[in-house]
């Protein structure tokens, strides 16, 4: 019989620029060390059964990637924590570990949300409430169109209906800190820098982003917005 984990990934600055696939090589080469009894695809070509909720874009650090990984026989989920984090390197850390029944969907599957918080710079002369109504007037088009170079050619997608909500909060005299919602989607998603870049076209606003940190991954319900280690199944 199989076993289902969810773990909580934390990504810190030491590793902020690994690509995706090099982060899940070097989960995978972590869980080997640890020697966790992971199941295999089927097929030619087996696979080790981890899967990631969603990718995180290169350069961005994380307190909240959420992995599944399918062991073919049970672990203490404890156990697993604790042997795993010792395989990690440095700016890699699991936080947290749920066991899930293992007919559940896949954490890739019930994953919906995206939240980041983002730093942006006030340019001189420009103060928060400016970029209150610049930022209010780009998110109340009702068509933002973004492209995005794709293995299968050139994709344009209106980037507004990802938009899930958002807070602003002044964060000094020069800077401002945006928490930023975006839904994740069968059809797909939208980047933060996306959005970021999109504004700035839109308004010709010249502040940097110095910040950029996804907080977690979620599940969007009606009875509200759930962590994957405490949704109820």
């Amino acid at each position: 019989m199989t076993q289902k984990l969810w773990a909580r990934l934390i990504k810190g600055p030491e590793v902020r620029f690994i690509s995706h696939l090099d982060l899940v090589g070097t989960v995978e080469k972590a869980l080997r060390r640890a020697r966790v009894p992971l199941a295999f695809s089927q097929g030619f070509n087996p696979q080790p059964r981890i899967a990631f909720a969603a990718a995180l874009p290169v350069g961005m650090t994380s307190s909240g990637e959420y992995v599944e990984f399918t062991l073919r026989e049970p672990w203490p989920p404890e156990f697993f924590l604790k042997q795993v984090n010792g395989q990690l390197p440095p700016g890699l850390a699991l936080a947290a570990v749920r066991e899930v029944p293992e007919k559940y969907p896949a954490l890739m599957a019930v994953v919906n949300l995206a939240r980041y918080q983002i730093g942006l710079e006030l340019p001189a002369g420009r103060g928060s409430e400016d970029f209150s109504r610049a930022w209010e007037g780009f998110l109340q088009q009702e068509e933002v169109t973004v492209s995005r170079q794709t293995r299968k050619g050139l994709r344009r997608f209106n980037l507004i209906p990802y938009i899930y909500h958002y807070r602003l909060q002044e964060d000094s005299s020069d800077s401002i800190a945006i928490t930023l919602e975006l839904r994740l989607t069968p059809q797909g998603s939208v980047r933060p820098g996306e959005v970021m870049e999109a504004f700035r076209a839109y308004t010709g606003w010249e502040g940097r982003v110095f910040f950029l940190h996804r907080e977690g991954l979620y599940i969007v319900r009606d009875d509200g917005i759930h962590s994957p280690l405490t949704v109820k199944f």
